[in-house]
């Protein structure tokens, strides 16, 4: 487990560094509601991520619809806006275009219509997909994949949890201490993803935010004690267990957000959280995989790792302790 320190340094300064703003896990959010026969209100919601003018115009396309309200097609949309649309079919099979002045930075995209009558129906989408097209129905089938695609993707770009898991790997140290740590991590997000998505308990988002930035420089911390020989005793490398449990709850009320933001299909919200759920797991377990597979390629194919694995070690530690800092300082201030 050594190896994986040194192998993790890699992966926290190219995901550490490059998206150190903090987690952006929130979609693109398109909603279409239908206001009468034929006639719908196209209203969208953008995460702060993107610069000022390069965000992506967001289009209605059927062949029977037009702009009823002066705007202009094709410039970009702003942060928050609405548009009005009139179709000649007055339930008409449309698609929306998401077009990015330059490219995507990787955003994923919900799209959400909400017809005169009946459930409203949504659609999930990958960065690299800017054309959806809405669908009539939405069957048990269709909702389990996209909720469980939601849960993969959600989590392997969401920089923060990402960070907290590779913390949880170096404390474990051996790979049954790994499976029980991780195992107790799951448990308890579980719980906290659930209660918070049914309404039964919530927390305001910017906290949660703040105290998982918070959580993490906390175990950056002890790891670096431990390096230095001062916390061979405590808690966290005694039970880590427990600890990625306690921590764990918090981090099920940051899913919790995404997933609200997503909503819930009315006649299935069971499935679709249990799904989301399952895309997480699958998500944090690959994650896992691949740090463990790049050990393996790390000990046997590159010598230099091997030499100067505590070199590493180090600059992986405080790499991870820097990007939760400032998290946690930018998140401060916006809670304050």
């Amino acid at each position: 487990m050594r190896f994986i320190i040194a192998v993790i340094t890699l992966l926290t300064v190219s995901i550490g560094m490059t998206t150190v703003v903090a987690d952006e896990a929130r979609p693109v959010y398109v909603e279409v509601a239908q206001q009468a026969s034929g006639e719908f209100l196209l209203k969208w919601k953008i995460p702060p991520v993107m610069p000022y003018g390069q965000e992506p115009a967001v289009e209605l396309r059927h062949p029977s619809c037009g702009l009823s309200d002066g705007s202009v097609a094709g410039r970009p949309a702003g942060l928050v806006g609405k548009k009005r649309y009139s179709c000649t079919e007055p339930n008409p099979t449309f698609s929306i275009e998401l077009i990015y002045p330059r490219s995507n930075p990787a955003l994923t995209s919900l799209i959400v219509y909400k017809p005169l009558s009946g459930d409203p129906l949504q659609v999930f989408s990958g960065p690299e997909k800017t054309l959806v097209e809405l669908p009539l129905a939405s069957s048990s089938a269709a909702v389990a994949k996209q909720y469980t695609v939601a849960g993969i993707e959600h989590i392997l770009i969401g920089t923060d949890h990402l960070l907290f898991v590779l913390c949880l790997m170096m404390i474990a140290g051996t790979f049954k201490r790994l499976v029980l740590t991780v195992t107790g991590f799951t448990v308890a997000h579980s719980i906290t993803l659930s209660l918070a998505t049914l309404d039964i308990f919530r927390l305001p988002t910017e906290l949660v935010e703040l105290l998982i930035a918070l959580s993490i420089l906390l175990l950056a911390v002890e790891i670096v004690k431990h390096r230095r020989g001062g916390s061979a005793e405590s808690f966290t490398w005694r039970y880590p267990i427990s600890v990625s449990a306690v921590f764990g709850l918090l981090h099920g009320f940051g899913f919790a957000v995404v997933l609200q933001e997503l909503g819930l299909p009315a006649s299935m919200k069971v499935q679709a959280l249990l799904f989301f759920n399952i895309g997480v797991e699958l998500g944090q377990l690959a994650f896992i995989a691949a740090v463990l597979a790049l050990v393996l390629v790390a000990t046997r194919l590159v010598p230099f790792v091997n030499r100067h694995q505590i070199r590493f070690a180090d600059i992986a530690v405080y790499a991870v302790g820097i990007c939760s800092a400032y998290w946690l300082l930018e998140r401060t201030a916006v809670v304050l």
